[in-house]
């Protein structure tokens, strides 16, 4: 098994559908083990001056009920918050519809089971999408998230933390691996396609 194999098969993946505040969505659901105990992962979620390091600050009500903002213009309200297992927030940029993302955290001796889950009232997500051109598609773009998380955790603080919007160079080895996650996230959503055509 090669080494980009390794990688790719670090994450478990999936469609479904699910009711969130603004509609019947489509959710792709990721599922990754991550190797630190879950106190750690939890802090690194929801601690907004840890959050700062690896992703960008948040500024807001940063509670329950509370909204958020974050540099790039994303926005919304923190729907839940139940740690260190639950973190539910709506989600929304300038020009789209509200989406919400969901983090579920489980304990499992000492590593993490992390389960993301981003639901959005659309037809269906991106799939792919023209490098450098500030790639964000459902599943491969939380996917980077997820790396930066584990990184973080592993004591790789980055110089300029990437935010949510980030470019990926043409041909360079982050523009394969992000190339081959795609191709993964195709197959999922056309095996999610197959199942549930009436």
């Amino acid at each position: 098994m090669s080494d980009l194999d390794i990688i790719l098969e670090k994450t478990v993946r999936s469609y479904g559908r699910r009711q969130i505040q603004s509609g019947h969505a489509l959710m792709i659901v990721m599922e990754r083990d991550i190797p630190h105990p879950i106190g750690e992962v939890w802090s690194a979620l929801a601690d907004p001056e840890q959050l700062g390091q690896w992703v960008a600050l948040p500024e807001g009500d940063l509670r329950r009920g509370g909204t958020y903002t974050l540099p790039d213009g994303s926005h919304g309200t923190i729907l839940r918050c139940d740690g260190p297992r639950l973190l539910t927030l709506s989600w929304a940029r300038e020009g789209s519809s509200v989406a919400e993302v969901e983090f579920h955290l489980t304990d499992e001796d000492g590593y993490t089971r992390f389960e993301l889950r981003y639901a959005s009232v659309r037809k269906g997500f991106a799939v792919s999408a023209a490098p450098g051109a500030g790639l964000w598609t459902g599943g491969a773009g939380w996917e980077y998230f997820l790396d930066v998380l584990e990184e973080y955790l592993a004591g790789t603080v980055p110089d300029v933390p990437p935010g949510i919007r980030f470019e990926i160079e043409s041909g360079g080895p982050l523009a394969q691996l992000f190339e081959a996650r795609t191709e993964r996230w195709r197959r999922t959503a056309l095996d999610f396609d197959q199942e549930h055509i009436p």
